[in-house]
């Protein structure tokens, strides 16, 4: 018998289950808060079905767990109590590390369909977050140059580890996008347009988003209102602009920099902000670019 048919046999005589917030130790729950018991049998059954594992691991997760599962028999004897962590994995005392869940939604919907909707929504809102962070780093890597084609991997693999993007990276960019277009009007909008897209965001962004800020800082103002003026329709760019220009220390000289920007071209970039939806960027963008200097409100 498989370690991970080994569960499934101890849950044979389940009888009753106990749903608790608490997180399992060895084979008791700590801190518990009931949040559901059920005795009828097919339900029983069927949950027993759901938390079916496909293999085990050799690690833990690091956090108590989403929710726990105890098991009673007929006598009232708790023969097993189960972690679920990240609809994803279920920890049990009998195995050497967390193992990896057949089908965790299947777990969540036996709990909504018992009034514990919870996980369940918590856990869609997840996907639907995970969805949006996939669609924009293709729609930041679809914006990238060519030129920096080969070093979009790495700028976004530092986000999952220490989160800082590799020495001298920021100087490749520049250099490369400075061989590849050679106009230094026409290379400012095609990076406006880059740094636009992603998620946009003024703050709170993933690192890589970053990789053409420095870029962009040592851009001549004079550079970034050509291209603007090049681009009337572009939203890429008016996104983009939005973004540098309102950013925190985006430019050395900022405030001054802003102040030279023609009074038609912060009005559109103020409109772009507000029409965005982003309630951080709105407020930047009023503080930053709404005063006929252009310098930030206190």
């Amino acid at each position: 018998m498989t370690s991970e048919a080994t569960l499934g046999e101890v849950l044979r005589s389940a009888a009753r289950v106990r749903v608790t917030s608490g997180e399992v130790s060895g084979i008791r729950v700590l801190g518990e808060d009931v949040l559901l018991e059920v005795t009828e049998p097919v339900a029983v059954r069927r949950l027993v079905q759901a938390l079916a594992v496909t293999q085990t691991t050799d690690g833990y997760c690091m956090c108590h767990g989403d929710l726990a599962f105890e098991f009673f028999d007929r006598s009232g004897r708790l023969t097993a109590a189960a972690g679920f962590h990240h609809a994803s994995h279920l920890r049990w005392s009998g195995w050497d590390g967390d193992a990896r869940l057949r089908d965790g939604g299947a777990v969540l919907r036996w709990l909504a369909e018992h009034g514990v909707e919870g996980p369940l929504v918590r856990e869609e809102q997840r996907q639907r977050e995970r969805h949006e962070r996939w669609l924009a780093e293709h729609r930041w890597r679809a914006a990238a140059p060519a030129a920096v084609h080969d070093l979009l991997d790495v700028a976004v693999a530092a986000g999952s580890t220490d989160g800082l993007l590799p020495e001298g990276i920021h100087r490749l960019v520049a250099r490369r996008l400075e061989e590849a277009i050679p106009d230094p009007v026409e290379r400012a909008g095609v990076t406006l347009a880059w740094y636009g897209s992603g998620t946009g965001r003024c703050s709170g962004f993933p690192v890589h988003e970053a990789l053409p800020a420095p870029a962009l800082a040592e851009t001549p103002i004079a550079h970034l209102i050509r291209a603007m003026q090049a681009y009337p329709t572009d939203a890429h760019i008016d996104a983009g602009a939005v973004r540098h220009l309102c950013g925190w220390k985006a430019r050395t000289h900022q405030a001054r920099d802003i102040a030279k920007v023609p009074a038609e071209l912060r009005m559109r970039l103020l409109a772009a902000a507000r029409e965005s939806g982003d309630d951080d960027k709105r407020r930047r963008a009023e503080q930053w670019l709404s005063t006929p200097s252009g310098r930030r409100q206190r």
